[in-house]
């Protein structure tokens, strides 16, 4: 508990006259403000005090005004250089870290200025905690660190705009997607550059409409373009950054480069094509089945053996167009395959139609992986060797007459 000054500390001062030449409501506002106040002279000796002063740097009322300013100043301040200031302008505001008792430091905002008192030149202090400020303002750099980070190190193109959809901020991928310079960009209206095409300008202008309105704004394909006219395959989305009340501070506009995919998607539909116009073309029978024996994908000479269009065979097994004795063996075949992952290579294998006619295979069937070399399934080729065997048979006939 510190302890409670004498009134005769307000009177004389404990280390000289204090304040008896104050006025006793320049007293009352001593005492009573809510920072620490201090009289001291020019050489650091303090002359009067408030208890917040006490309460600020932990000492008792004896303990504090026995102190000199020089001992709550570290030693890195230059005390005759900071005296000197503060005489030749009349006063100083600055910050600092003042010591406590027990040798913490409190950051404080110090205010100081000079009058002169019974003939003899005085500086009148002030110390203000400022802590909790501090604190909050390291609190507020570590988030804009954070943000920075995560701003500039995303792969994602990202830019910030204001409610008039001018640029105010850009990270480092949006600039190298568009190869443009950030201080080339900065504070000019994102909507009305060449980078945004008549497909992405709705686009962004809709999304805008959508979170103006409280709807979500969903993200959408389309093209923008670089400084130098090149097309660029990109996903955009769109969101708040600040909104209060009916009042929007910023948007964000996130553009993800999907050209490669894109071109991947080109690639692989061209490859589709190709083998679908293989499969369609080739006279043999071509199917894909999945782990339950299931036709994922066929040819049309398969359909054509089952007199179906190829689209009425997927998802159906052999038992729907072969007879039960046939369609049983196909399907021993196919879990054999799946079980042991061995191949079947040129099985030949008589085939009965509906009408009684014979028809003679020869079957290929080898196991489908997925990328881990898990089995997923079967890949089938039938070759129809009817002709063959007719000639064969022929033949034999003529060999024994």
């Amino acid at each position: 508990m510190l302890e409670e000054p004498k009134k005769e500390h307000f009177k004389s001062g404990k280390n000289g006259k204090g304040l008896s030449s104050i006025d006793s409501r320049y007293k009352t506002l001593f005492e009573q403000v809510n920072d620490a106040v201090f009289l001291a002279t020019l050489e650091g000796k303090i002359l009067e005090a408030n208890l917040k002063s006490c309460d600020l740097l932990g000492y008792s009322w004896d303990e504090f005004m026995s102190l000199s300013l020089r001992e709550i100043f570290p030693a890195s301040h230059d005390w005759s250089q900071l005296i000197d200031e503060i005489s030749s302008k009349g006063g100083l505001n600055f910050e600092a870290e003042i010591l406590r008792k027990d040798e913490s430091k409190v950051p404080v905002d110090v205010s100081t200025s000079l009058f002169i008192m019974d003939g003899k030149p005085v500086m009148l202090g002030l110390f203000r905690d400022v802590t909790e400020r501090k604190e909050a303002e390291k609190k507020l750099k570590q988030s804009e660190q954070r943000y920075r980070g995560l701003f500039e190190c995303t792969t994602d193109g990202t830019i910030i705009l204001d409610a008039r959809g001018e640029i105010l901020d850009i990270n480092c991928r949006a600039l190298e997607m568009f190869g443009i310079e950030k201080e080339n960009i900065v504070g000019k209206n994102f909507l009305s550059m060449d980078l945004l095409t008549s497909k992405s300008l709705p686009i962004i202008v809709k999304q805008f409409g959508d979170l103006l309105s409280n709807r979500k704004s969903t993200s959408q394909e389309t093209e923008m373009r670089d400084k130098n006219g090149k097309i660029l395959n990109v996903e955009l989305s769109s969101f708040f950054l600040v909104k209060k009340d009916t009042e929007v501070s910023s948007f964000v506009v996130i553009m993800r480069d999907i050209s490669d995919r894109k071109q991947a998607e080109i690639k692989l539909a061209r490859e589709h094509g190709l083998l679908q116009s293989l499969m369609d073309n080739i006279p043999d029978s071509i199917y894909f089945k999945d782990q339950d024996n299931k036709f994922v994908m066929v040819n049309k000479a398969k359909a054509a053996h089952s007199n179906v269009p190829p689209e009425e065979m997927i998802g159906k097994t052999d038992y729907d167009f072969l007879s039960e004795e046939q369609a049983k063996k196909s399907f021993e075949d196919d879990e054999e395959i799946l079980r042991t992952g061995r191949f079947i290579i040129n099985k030949i294998e008589k085939i009965e139609n509906p009408d009684g006619s014979e028809r003679w295979l020869s079957v290929t069937k080898v196991p489908r992986f997925d990328p881990e070399g898990n089995i997923i399934g079967t890949v089938g080729i039938s070759r129809d060797i009817t002709q063959f065997k007719q000639l064969e048979s022929l033949y034999k006939q003529d060999k024994k007459s």
